[in-house]
């Protein structure tokens, strides 16, 4: 008995999600309009078969504006809006550790192509690797706005602990050492 009213509720659940008896009439992005259920992520990551091509060609500036355009002409009135740049697109870094953008892929910068994205009507997203670049950590650098009272090596987890998927990139910074909060932001907003 208990096997089969479990059975039978297994079924009932399932056929509810199935055919959209759960309570929200419509697609979920007209339920969360009507603030029935939360609006999912709606829009295009660059991760993956996207940010990389296996041929060596990372994704760039020209390659995300061509995307951007597709989107704006036959996904945004459907609600897609975002663009996420992930991974592949930081050259160097700079004086205080904080990654750049390529210059070959990326030759006017990251500002061209956010305006760009903008204009379509768009909001854009930048992913870093967590954690502070190992490189960055062997040559201590000074943490931007500290007037060189606070490096890299000073916020660094001890012992050194590599954090990124790849176990190569990052070291865990340090959440709890007592330095003033300002001290901590490593990317300027």
């Amino acid at each position: 008995m208990g096997k089969k009213l479990g059975m039978s509720l297994l079924v009932f659940i399932i056929a509810a999600a199935q055919f959209g008896f759960t309570g929200t009439q419509g697609n979920v992005a007209l339920a969360a309009e009507k603030s029935m259920a939360q609006k999912p992520y709606m829009g295009w990551s660059s991760y993956s078969m996207q940010v990389y091509d296996g041929a060596g060609n990372w994704t760039s500036a020209e390659s995300i504006k061509k995307q951007s355009d597709v989107m704006h002409e036959k996904l945004q009135a459907h609600g897609y809006e975002y663009i996420n740049i992930d991974a592949g697109w930081n050259g160097d870094m700079d004086e205080y550790g904080r990654p750049i953008p390529s210059e070959t892929l990326y030759p006017n910068g990251f500002q061209e192509v956010i305006d760009y994205v903008h204009n379509n009507g768009q909001k854009i997203g930048i992913y870093m690797i967590p954690g502070v670049s190992i490189d960055a950590f062997n040559r201590n650098l000074e943490i931007y706005g500290t007037g060189g009272q606070c490096r890299i090596q000073d916020i660094t987890a001890k012992p050194l602990t590599i954090m990124d998927y790849w176990n190569s990139y990052t070291y865990k910074i340090d959440f709890t050492n007592p330095l003033p909060r300002s001290m901590w932001i490593l990317l300027p907003i």
